[in-house]
């Protein structure tokens, strides 16, 4: 299985996000760190159900291959920008869950904080014909709803785009040889 690990860099505190980005075509009113909070998956991938509370520090995630590493990160930019093939893999029938039933959801529910405001976005697809929905809520209050208003919401947000978001936070495993 999959197993979390959370640490303090020697030196100082270590603190979940990324750093602040500046670049061109990138609003800038979201610059901050972004606070993972909780995760749960429903018929994402190889995950029938999981949920997951994310400790303070810097968090690793271990494991054999195969067991749904690369997935969990990727439900996590899922949430945050839908269906992107650079953060997908595959088409959005591949993302739900080979186990799930046809009339079975596909969701991802992804709380975090972020410069003081406390963020709840869900993301899914539904029905037959695999319609994507999303909802992002802000300190309780609606801050918008469908898959593309919810994506431009988070992007404005965060002050970076899905690319971005790669470069700054996240290395895949085919990409690890490069840092050595």
């Amino acid at each position: 299985g999959v197993r979390f690990f959370s640490s303090k860099i020697s030196g100082g505190e270590a603190q979940q996000g990324f750093p602040p980005v500046a670049r061109g075509g990138v609003h800038q009113e979201g610059d901050g760190r972004i606070r993972l909070r909780y995760l749960e998956l429903e018929n994402y991938r190889k995950f029938s159900n999981c949920k997951v509370e994310f400790p303070d520090g810097v968090i690793g995630v271990i494991g054999p291959n195969g067991v749904g590493k690369s997935s969990l990160i990727e439900a996590i930019s899922w949430a945050l920008y839908g269906n992107e093939k650079a953060i997908v893999r595959t088409t959005k029938e591949g993302i739900k869950s080979s186990t799930a039933g046809a009339g079975e959801e596909c969701r991802v529910l992804l709380e975090f904080s972020l410069e003081g405001d406390e963020y709840r976005l869900e993301r899914s697809i539904r029905g037959k014909d695999n319609k994507v929905d999303a909802v992002l809520m802000v300190n309780g209050s609606l801050e918008a709803k469908g898959d593309h208003s919810v994506t431009e919401a988070i992007i404005k947000r965060l002050g970076m785009d899905y690319k971005a978001f790669f470069i700054s936070v996240f290395a895949r495993q085919k990409d690890l040889s490069a840092l050595s």
